[in-house]
């Protein structure tokens, strides 16, 4: 944790200084959010993600529960849409 020494300062220049100091941590915080949302998955972390078999999650997306993205042979899910399909249950 960072100590700060309040000497000589005006009112308004710590209130300044706290609301950048909020600024940056409120940055950082979409920042990281942002890129957990952006997360591609394979299908070896999605179904460990949701405690399924790899045949269950193919069901899902057949069904269109989950949808997924391909590239060549390799099928792959976006973490936003798994988030999103397991709101709709709960």
């Amino acid at each position: 944790m960072k100590t700060v020494m309040i000497e000589n300062t005006s009112t308004e220049e710590l209130i300044n200084e706290l609301e950048n100091l909020i600024q940056v941590a409120i940055k950082s915080i979409q920042k990281k959010e942002n890129n957990s949302t952006a997360k591609i998955l394979t299908r070896k972390e999605t179904s460990e993600l949701l405690k399924v078999s790899l045949v269950t999650l193919h069901k899902w997306n057949k069904l269109g529960v989950l949808p997924s993205y391909s590239v060549g042979n390799r099928v792959y899910y976006k973490w936003l849409d798994v988030e999103n399909a397991m709101k709709r249950v709960a």
